[in-house]
């Protein structure tokens, strides 16, 4: 308990400030000023959601899907702040997934894992199991009406590029692919980069420390990877943890 005092008079009573409850600590005649304390969570506590979004049409190559989002839960649980994060996937997604996605599960980095055309458009499934394009404005507006908590999307396909740099629109950090990238390599990156995270670095170094993955492994596509930006963000500023 803190107090202010002023010279005792009727004109100027004591005014006491309380934390907590103030029950028994009064006197009469006090003015009080009551401060709860413990009402509220910080916001910063709040679980850190990852969704994982694999997406491997039958008409396309076989990707190790189930390898890369394993990978990131090893990665994420062996972390520091492995209790702050729930990692939420969707399998086999179709771009009427998406918002419901990012609706329920409200996540703080999304994750893309699957395949991308020279186009520029990813490919997601269709009803009949078969790949569905996805454009560019498309998938950037979806971030812009219903990625209100997204700080970071990484788009873990190739020729990405283009998609990255329409949500860096709307979304703080995004990471895309300027060509093809193998499957081993995709995986090393993504192990190197949610290690990061989940060590609280900023999303800077998590990229960084994802092509470093990729260079240790001695593969071959470091270059392909690149870091897109929100106007006015610095990504060593921006901590997802």
């Amino acid at each position: 308990m803190t107090s202010d005092s002023f010279p005792e008079s009727d004109a100027h009573p004591t005014t006491i400030h309380i934390e907590g409850d103030v029950y028994g600590q009064i006197g009469l005649g006090d003015n009080i000023v009551q401060t709860q304390s413990g009402q509220t969570q910080d916001p910063d506590d709040s679980p850190v959601t990852v969704l994982f979004w694999a997406a491997n049409p039958v008409d396309t190559e076989p990707l190790r899907l189930d390898e890369e989002v394993r990978m990131i839960d090893e990665r994420l649980r062996a972390s520091e702040h492995r209790d702050r994060f729930d990692l939420r996937s969707q399998w086999a997604v179709r771009y009427s997934d998406l918002s419901d996605g990012l609706l329920r599960y409200r996540p703080r980095v999304v994750h893309f894992s699957g395949h991308g055309n020279p186009e520029g458009t990813l490919m997601f499934e269709g009803a009949d199991g078969c790949g569905q394009p996805v454009g560019v404005t498309a998938l950037a507006d979806l971030f812009r009406i219903a990625g209100d908590d997204v700080r970071c999307v990484v788009f873990n396909a190739c020729y990405s590029g283009e998609q990255a740099d329409a949500v860096a629109e709307h979304v703080d950090c995004v990471v895309g692919t300027t060509r093809a990238i193998e499957d081993r390599a995709a995986l090393s990156f993504a192990a190197g980069f949610y290690r990061a995270l989940g060590y609280g670095r900023s999303i800077q170094s998590a990229f960084n420390l994802g092509r470093n993955e990729i260079d240790l492994a001695g593969q071959s596509d470091l270059d392909v990877l690149q870091l897109h930006t929100r106007a006015g963000v610095t990504p060593d500023s921006v901590h997802i943890t």
